[in-house]
């Protein structure tokens, strides 16, 4: 089974979206956000499955899936937390704010909790005041738990 939200509100809205990732169908009647379907899984959980199973046997009326639609899976979730281990990347945001690496960042990882009121889609611009600032790109895995 595989979930998208689209861009809608505050919390988007919550989507079924096929294997291949080329059509989805509207999973309101189960769950308006991720989020809501998160909070009530047990019974979420196996009603998105029986509509994904019909949606990638070819049954329903799926429409087009348009990735630039696609809003982060929780637009505004209740936090993140980051375990930064890539050493190129923490190095380039110190020396953003003009402080050092220390030394034991090469042994122990560092993690922390980022803002998490509005986070962007898959093709969203990133919006940056300044680009001198050291932009840097780094690939993110997440668990939701």
């Amino acid at each position: 089974m595989k979930l998208a939200s689209l861009k809608s509100g505050r919390d988007g809205r919550l989507v079924v979206v096929a294997d291949d990732l080329a059509t989805a169908v509207e999973a309101g009647d189960i769950a308006p956000t991720m989020q809501a379907a998160l909070e009530d899984w047990a019974v979420a959980a196996p009603r998105l499955q029986t509509l994904s199973d019909r949606l990638n046997s070819g049954e329903g009326d799926p429409v087009p899936l348009v990735i630039a639609d696609c809003a982060a899976p929780l637009p505004r979730a209740y936090q993140w937390a980051d375990g930064s281990v890539y050493l190129n990347h923490m190095r380039l945001v110190r020396e953003a704010r003009g402080a050092e690496m220390p030394a034991s960042f090469l042994e122990d990882p560092l993690m922390y909790q980022g803002g998490s009121d509005a986070m962007l889609g898959p093709v969203d611009d990133i919006e940056v005041a300044d680009e001198d600032w050291g932009i840097d790109f780094e690939a993110e895995v997440a668990v939701i738990t």
